[in-house]
């Protein structure tokens, strides 16, 4: 059972975390190497860092792969429930035809996969699940600042333009190779 929960979770994982993170990259809030698309058409820098943090895990908990169930459960209920809370409020404020249906049901479904994100996190406390405790809210920040960077610097390259037009003259620089 356990294999086959993180033969799942790793076939999700890198099939979604390099396009989820192409996504949020494009959107300014994580770095927009990962948007970048490689030779095999696939977000290649986003599989590379998923490998790395997977790596990582591996080693910190000793190659114990029931150590992870822990993490790994907290980690997908309160994904689970981001998503479904997302949903709520797009129904909420869309209101697209079928929205009076279907709110309910992201509702329960927000509900019930917090409480379980919270029991799981509550009750396997000690046995690791502090760590998406600590890393969720240190990845929000991270990605906050990641995009307060890029506002700057957009800010910061940004060209204004003289009142009197006549009085403009551009230098084009083209760069070529020999």
């Amino acid at each position: 059972a356990t294999a086959a929960i993180l033969v799942l979770a790793a076939n999700t994982a890198y099939a979604d975390f390099p396009r989820l993170s192409s996504i949020i990259a494009g959107d300014g809030f994580l770095p927009r190497q990962l948007a970048n698309r490689g030779d095999r058409l696939v977000f290649s820098n986003g599989v590379l860092v998923l490998a790395f943090a997977a790596g990582a895990l591996i080693v910190a908990f000793g190659g114990i792969t029931n150590a992870l169930i822990p993490l790994y459960a907290v980690g997908v209920f309160l994904s689970f429930t981001i998503s479904q809370s997302g949903m709520c409020k797009r129904w909420f404020i869309r209101r697209e035809p079928g929205w009076k249906f279907a709110l309910p049901i992201n509702v329960t479904g927000a509900v019930t996969t917090g409480l379980v994100a919270v029991i799981a996190g509550v009750t396997k406390f000690t046995e690791g699940a502090w760590i998406v405790f600590i890393i969720i809210p240190l990845l929000i920040l991270l990605m906050r600042s990641i995009h307060k960077h890029y506002q700057k610097s957009e800010r910061e390259l940004e060209v204004s333009t003289p009142l009197d037009y006549r009085d403009i003259h551009h230098t084009v620089i083209v760069p070529i190779s020999k």
